[in-house]
């Protein structure tokens, strides 16, 4: 792409954590886990039922990555750029 047709969209980075756990005592012990984790960190607020955590703090991310590896295979952590729905 031209430097024309990317400026603008440089937007901030975005980590995203996915985990897929199977239902039963792991992954009832995973968010239990997490819910410690986000105390100990000083995390207020409610957080999504879905299996994905989407957050500009790296740290968190990272601290979530290695929590959800303690208790499934299947963990994912991305990095991308945040960018604005575009209109088609």
């Amino acid at each position: 792409m031209t430097e024309e047709r990317t400026r603008g969209l440089e937007k901030e980075t975005v980590f995203i954590v996915d985990w897929d756990l199977p239902v039963g005592p792991m992954r009832f012990g995973f968010y239990r886990a997490l819910k410690r984790l986000r105390r100990d960190l000083g995390l207020h607020g409610r957080m999504s039922t879905m299996s994905v955590l989407i957050t500009k703090d790296q740290d968190l991310a990272t601290a979530v990555y290695h929590l959800a590896r303690r208790f499934s295979t299947r963990v994912h952590l991305y990095r991308g750029r945040e960018v604005e729905p575009v209109e088609l």
